[in-house]
């Protein structure tokens, strides 16, 4: 796992160098990690200011944003209403805590590391993965669009078809996208129900010409 993103952190703090909530804190640190110490790389004089149209606010916390170069992690004692939505829409992680101190980077740099390490293991194959037997393959459509309902079955298995060799498919999916039968012919492809054991709907692709 690539550590680069985890490298750097801002930290909002009050007058009295404590860490802060969003509505009071009067600056941030930007923290990087260098070799294995973490260093003060700026501190940015900052006042909230949660007045005014909804529309304002927003800009005023996007102009701060622009301030935070390439980090998007925050530590902050709280963070609530418009300014976590705003921060949260720009994909920062947003780290609450009661106190501060250098040792608390390194804490939360490794927990945000092991959570995506098992994310990225439970995250399952966004295309067809091959089997123990050569050129057979399988995919279940059904995980992948419950994990990721913005990927279709095109996006995820054109090209497959178009650009890898294959005996077989076993394809689980909770229909037969409709797709398959505009475009199998010109790819050479047909499909069959496949009836297993398991509960769900398994669709055997294969090459018209070497249909097992």
């Amino acid at each position: 796992m690539k550590l680069e993103k985890h490298n750097a952190m801002a930290v909002f703090f009050d007058a009295n160098d404590r860490i802060s909530s969003f509505d009071t804190m009067t600056h941030w640190d930007l923290f990087y990690k260098k070799k294995d110490s973490w260093q003060k790389s700026k501190a940015v004089p900052y006042t909230p200011s949660l007045m005014g149209e909804l529309g304002t606010i927003r800009e005023n916390i996007k102009q701060m944003i622009a301030e935070f170069e390439d980090c998007r992690i925050i530590i902050t004692r709280s963070m609530t209403g418009i300014p976590y939505h705003t921060f949260d829409k720009a994909r920062f992680i947003i780290c609450e805590v009661e106190s501060f101190d250098l040792e608390l980077l390194d804490a939360i740099q490794q927990d945000l590391i092991s959570t995506a390490v098992e994310a990225a293991k439970q995250k399952p194959p966004e295309a067809p993965t091959e089997t123990n037997s050569p050129g057979d393959f399988f995919f279940n459509l059904n995980q992948l669009q419950k994990n990721a309902p913005e990927i279709s079955s095109k996006m995820a298995l054109l090209p497959f078809f178009k650009n890898v060799p294959f005996l077989s498919l076993d394809l689980v999916c909770e229909h037969v996208p409709p797709w398959f039968d505009k475009i199998f012919d010109s790819l050479n492809l047909t499909y069959a129900m496949d009836q297993k054991n398991d509960g769900k709907t398994h669709v055997l692709i294969t090459h018209t010409n070497c249909q097992k």
